[in-house]
């Protein structure tokens, strides 16, 4: 049996355990929610406890208890950098990123790409390397989003109803995928200490709304 973990929170991190834990010969050996669980969405760790009494649930939200050799590390809006011990242990480590990459790697993807005016969005998912959220592509969907009229919240709900589908269609076919390199000629990373640039799109709607 192969062993799987997830990392991260949230349904679209419980919508990846469902779709781990129907893999044929895999195994949903452990849970790793965020140390601070979101209000706005399901609570991860609960969620998991009732769902799969057996799987481990890591509550401290920290990926260094993570134990042993893994088939499988699935990071979905996990808010750690996952370290180079981690990644070595595993066969394969992967990201759910709610961006478009290379051109939005870092933080807040969303609320820059409304500040960017524009007019398609992305969730990506790829391989974890030591770099932020520069690892090969693996998975992308695109859609179409509207800056004038889009609220952040609106463009995070579509990235995850759209997140969701990649999820499910990518899992199942991972073993049947090559990874493309990103293009690090297009890169651009956002990291906290920018976000004061994001002015009226530093949150979830502006002060002035459409």
């Amino acid at each position: 049996m192969k062993r799987a973990a997830v990392l991260g929170k949230g349904s679209l991190a419980a919508h990846a355990c469902e779709t781990i834990a129907a893999l044929p010969g895999m195994l949903l050996d452990t849970v790793v929610p965020v140390a601070h669980e979101p209000d706005w969405d399901i609570p991860l760790s609960g969620y998991v406890t009732k769902r799969w009494p057996a799987t481990r649930v890591l509550r401290s939200g920290d990926w260094r208890e993570l134990d042993g050799r893994f088939d499988l590390v699935f990071s979905v809006l996990y808010d750690r950098i996952i370290g180079s011990d981690l990644i070595g242990r595993a066969e394969r480590i992967i990201n759910l990123h709610p961006g478009r990459l290379p051109q939005y790697r870092g933080v807040r993807p969303v609320n820059w790409a409304l500040r960017n005016r524009e007019h398609l969005h992305g969730v990506t998912i790829h391989t974890i390397d030591t770099g932020v959220d520069t690892g090969p592509i693996i998975a992308e969907a695109l859609f179409s989003i509207w800056p004038d009229s889009d609220e952040v919240r609106d463009v995070w709900q579509r990235s995850m109803e759209h997140g969701r589908l990649l999820v499910s269609d990518t899992l199942p076919r991972l073993d049947h995928i090559t990874p493309r390199s990103q293009d690090e000629a297009a890169a651009v990373t956002h990291r906290t200490l920018d976000n004061y640039q994001l002015g009226e799109r530093s949150d979830w709607t502006r002060q002035t709304s459409w």
